[in-house]
């Protein structure tokens, strides 16, 4: 391989490398969004829904949680150490929206001083996401 060859590969490999950075940029924002969408569902659920509905189930509620469970368990490459952090912070969200919806339903109906800090609990693993990817984007962006 020759010089020019080289830098051919090189400039290849570097203009793959901005184009997967910029489409990391995104990420980050959406996991956050997906965190407010959280928030204002199970607020809506507690808060308006529940109480009105004796029997309501809390469906609706689980897809966020699952997309934030299939996103951070499909990622190809992760930086060290990132796949178990993710596996801990979905669990424990996993764990905070059982305890705020079963507890919420049979102790607090319709009671905002449980639903809206329940409802930011729940989002706090989302949170959680959305910094370690904007973290790891910062430390890809900032490779030479």
């Amino acid at each position: 391989m020759d010089k020019k060859e080289a830098r051919e590969a090189l400039a290849s490999a570097d203009a793959l490398a901005s184009r997967i950075r910029r489409g990391a940029r995104w990420r980050a924002p959406l996991v956050f969004l997906l965190g407010l969408v959280m928030i204002v569902l199970t607020a809506m659920y507690g808060l308006v829904i529940q109480p009105s509905v004796r029997y309501a189930v809390p469906v609706v509620l689980l897809l966020p949680l699952f997309v934030l469970v299939i996103y951070t368990a499909t990622r190809p490459v992760v930086p060290r150490h990132y796949r178990a952090l993710y596996a801990v912070i979905t669990a424990a969200g996993a764990g905070i929206y059982t305890l705020t919806v079963t507890l919420g339903t049979a102790l607090f109906s319709g009671e905002p001083l449980w639903w809206v800090p329940g409802a930011i609990l729940c989002a706090v693993p989302f949170f959680l996401v959305a910094i370690l990817e904007r973290k790891a984007v910062s430390t890809t962006e900032s490779m030479p």
